[in-house]
Parts: C-alpha cells; sequence; structure tokens
C-alpha cells in the first residue's frame, strides 16, 4: 500500500486551531489576551493560546507544540534581554522562519535595536499600554494573515519544486514505472499538505482508436476542493481513469499547481505509450522489411532479429545510450537490406562468387544506403551508414570504401563483427554452419584485421552475457 494511504504526520495534521503562544511573567497580560483570543475566529478557526512565564518554560512549549502561528514576546522577563535571546532561539536554533514575532514590553527603552529586528524577522513591537482590546484583535488577525501567506507561499514553493522533479523523470525503458512514480509524487504531495491522499482507479477504459470521433478526454477534472479525476494511458489501446482524494479541502493556488503538474505528467505518458508503440510497430515492419530481404537470400529473418538484439547490447557496452540504443537495433537489423537489388542468380549461387558477381554483390552496401539515407531522421542516418559500413574492415581491405581504422564509423565496427559472428554460426547455401568455437577463433584470429580490436575486446571481455543473449 503506497504510505500515502496511511496516516500522514504532516505539518497541518488535523489541525482545528491557530496556535499562539504569549509568553511573559505578568498574569494579567496573559489574562487579557485570552479574553480577546477567545473572540478570534480566522477563516474558520478559532485560536488556542498557550501560556508561558519564563523564557525557559516557552522554550520547552515551542520545541514540542508544532505550527505555533504567533508568539506574543516580554523582552524583559526574568533577565532584561530574555525576550530578544528567546527571539534568537527561535530563529537560529529552532530554525522556525514562519512563525510571527511580536515584541511587547511595558518598559519602552527596552525596546529592539532596529537591526535586530530585521536580523531576527521580528514582525511587530507594541507598548503593552498602547495594546487595547481592539488594538490587540487587529495585530493578532493581521498576524495570522501573515503566518498564513508565508505558509501559503512555503506550501506552493515546495509543490512546484516536488512537481518538477516528477516532470523531469524519464520512464524506464520498458515503459514500467510510471504509475509508481505518480503514486509517489501524490505520496510527497501529500506529506507537504499535511493532509491525506488516496489513489483510487474509478474504472479499466478501453480505447478504440478506429473511431476518430470517439475520443478519451485527458483533462484534469477536479470536484470542488477536494478530489480531482484524470485518465492515464498505460497502452496505446487502454488506459484508467483515476480520482485523487484529499482528506481536507486544498486552496486555489495548490490545485492548480497539482493540476499543472498532473496535464505535463499525463501529457508525458501519452507521449511515451504512443511514441512506444510507434517504435514497436517501427520494428515490426522493420523485420517484415529484413525478413522479405533474408529470404530472398534463402536465410531466416531470424538472422535480423538476432544481429539486432546483439548490436544493441554491443552499442551499449560501447557508450551509446538513450534512444539510439533503439535506433541501434532497428538500424542493425537493416544491414543487408540493399540486398533487395541483387539478382536472385548471384544472392544464392551455392559456390564461389566470380569476382564480376562479387563485384555486384559488395553494391548492396550502396543500394541499403541510397535507400535509407532518403529519410531524414537519427534513426535512417544511423541505419544508412550501418548499410554502407558494416563490410569494412578495420585494415582497410574492406568495401565498398576500403575505410581504415577509426576512419569507419563505430556502428559499422559494431555490425561488422556482430553480423559475421552470426552469419558463422548459421548454415548459408553455400555453406554448413560453424561451430561455436571455430567461430570464435576466426573472430579472435581477425582482431585488428578484419575487426577493431576495441570492439574485439568488449565482445570477449561480455562474451557470456552476449552468448546468453543470443542463444536465449
Amino acid at each position: 500500500m503506497p504510505s500515502f494511504l496511511k496516516k500522514s504526520e504532516g505539518r497541518t495534521n488535523g489541525e482545528e486551531f491557530w496556535k499562539i503562544i504569549v509568553i511573559d511573567d505578568e498574569p494579567d497580560v496573559h489574562a487579557i489576551t485570552s479574553v480577546v483570543a477567545r473572540d478570534i475566529v480566522f477563516e474558520g478557526k478559532k485560536v488556542k493560546l498557550y501560556s508561558a512565564f519564563s523564557s525557559e518554560e516557552a522554550k520547552r512549549i515551542l520545541s514540542d507544540v508544532p505550527d505555533i502561528a504567533v508568539a506574543i514576546i516580554d523582552i524583559v522577563m526574568e533577565k532584561d534581554n530574555a525576550g530578544l535571546d528567546l527571539v534568537r532561539y527561535i530563529r537560529e536554533e529552532l530554525k522556525n522562519p514562519y512563525i510571527r514575532l511580536v515584541i511587547r514590553t511595558g518598559q519602552p527603552g527596552f525596546a529592539p535595536p532596529r537591526d535586530i529586528v530585521v536580523k531576527y524577522d521580528i514582525n511587530d513591537y507594541r507598548e503593552k499600554a498602547e495594546l487595547s482590546s481592539n488594538g490587540l484583535y487587529t495585530m493578532l488577525v493581521s498576524r495570522l494573515r501573515e503566518y498564513r501567506d508565508i505558509v501559503e507561499l512555503d506550501t506552493q514553493k515546495r509543490l512546484l519544486e516536488r512537481s518538477a522533479f516528477y516532470s523531469s523523470i524519464l520512464f524506464d525503458g520498458d515503459g514500467s514505472g510510471y504509475e509508481d512514480h505518480l503514486y509517489n509524487a501524490f505520496d510527497d504531495f501529500a506529506k507537504i499538505l499535511g493532509i491525506n491522499v488516496s489513489l483510487k482507479t474509478l474504472r479499466e477504459i478501453k480505447i478504440d482508436n478506429s473511431n476518430s470521433k470517439k475520443r478519451i478526454s485527458t483533462s484534469v477534472s477536479w470536484d470542488a476542493d477536494k478530489n480531482v479525476e484524470f485518465f492515464m494511458r498505460d497502452s496505446i489501446n487502454s488506459g484508467k481513469l483515476l480520482r485523487a482524494e484529499f482528506s481536507k479541502p486544498i486552496t486555489l493556488h495548490q490545485s492548480e499547481i497539482i493540476g499543472i503538474f498532473l496535464e505535463r505528467f499525463l501529457s508525458e505518458i501519452n507521449n511515451y505509450v504512443l511514441s512506444k508503440d510507434l517504435i514497436d510497430t517501427l520494428y515490426k515492419v522493420i523485420y517484415i522489411i529484413s525478413e522479405v530481404t533474408e529470404t530472398r537470400s534463402l536465410e531466416t529473418g531470424e538472422h535480423v532479429r538476432r544481429v539486432g538484439k546483439l548490436s544493441r547490447k554491443l552499442a551499449l557496452l560501447l557508450g551509446y545510450e538513450d534512444e539510439y540504443l533503439e535506433f541501434f537495433e532497428i538500424g542493425s537489423m537493416l544491414h543487408d537490406v540493399g540486398k533487395i537489388g541483387i539478382p536472385d542468380a548471384i544472392l544464392n549461387k551455392p559456390g564461389r562468387l566470380s569476382d564480376e558477381e562479387f563485384e555486384i554483390m559488395k553494391k548492396h552496401t550502396v543500394i541499403g544506403y541510397n535507400i535509407l539515407s532518403s529519410v531524414e531522421h537519427p534513426l535512417f542516418a544511423l541505419a544508412s551508414n550501418i548499410a554502407l559500413y558494416h563490410h569494412e574492415n578495420w585494415d582497410g581491405t574492406g568495401y565498398p570504401k576500403g575505410l581504415k581504422g577509426e576512419d569507419i564509423p563505430l556502428e559499422g565496427r559494431i555490425v561488422s563483427l556482430v553480423d559475421v559472428y552470426d552469419a558463422l554460426l548459421s548454415d548459408r547455401v553455400y555453406r554448413p554452419a560453424w561451430s561455436e568455437a571455430e567461430a570464435l577463433k576466426f573472430i579472435k584470429e581477425n582482431c585488428g584485421k578484419k575487426f577493431d580490436p576495441k570492439v574485439c575486446n568488449v565482445f570477449f571481455d561480455n562474451y557470456e552475457e552476449l552468448r546468453k543473449l543470443y542463444f536465449r
């Protein structure tokens, strides 16, 4: 169960009163303040008064009681500057920037210096003689209003910070985790607001993507100031209608912040799901195209799938990341797409090709490049490079350009090794499959000749992991 479904220990947990503390060694001051505070009802809440007759007693209350809104402090108590020492304690030791501090004294000569007023954020100074009943009432309501506003601004700030954090989260490659991120976000919002929040699934929804007139609303809908409903897509064809229920009403600005977060977060999920579906669909289309190409050469379409998966893993080990790993897998599956332009008689010849036939066969690299480079997209830029350069050799003896060493793009060097590895382990029209030991021996003997030594080292250093992926 998400932790926010349990009782929250937030700042205003179950709060029914505004808390005010009077710190003064004169009992009459407490009595008068009590009489005035009894009549205060601010924003639907009454006042609860705490009394301390010394600095030490005040420290105990201030340490034990959370969320005191206003402290009315006498300067002269057991010491001439006891009240100012208490102000320093509140701001520096308790590190409480919220409580509103009102200095009150019957001895005008002990008024706080102006630099102390600024340094410790003293919010009011009154002489005891000038505080009538009406004056005290007005002062307390004004300070409560200040406290409410400063706490609300801090709450909004923290909501914005957590919203920005969760909005910046990148989802896992398989799409898992974003629902957990949403629950965690509401968990944090509950703690910040000091209330309980429950997140409920109202119903599962199937999406009819074939009917353009029937669209699922992705808007965020508030019911008064306690509940919000929204749709979260979990696949191209389905989603959930969710409701977040707050145990207490929240302010307009708080609901606006949470609403903006939800709209952005749900938009990211929607875009992610749609993008992933497009990638998955593209993968399937490319697999079909590659399978058709390979079938023409009497090879199984599984060849391109294996080359894709192994090339992606090797690319990851060699520093590719993020969406380029998706691109790499798809692009490497298209490495031989240019064979579509090679005559069957050459493509499926069971014996050794003549020099003229081999020259024609070599053209599949350029044909593949021309096909793929016609699309302006990073995926096809990568795929076209793989198609063009996957037969180049480290020592410069490859084709079509005879490039040498690091002049060959890294993606070409990666797929070159993987393509040969899979080809050697597969039956071909012109020879039976080699044993695994024979294939590995060939690759090792050609490191630094046919293959990039760095790619070879990564391949052999991680071979057990690559082997499991290949034979899975």
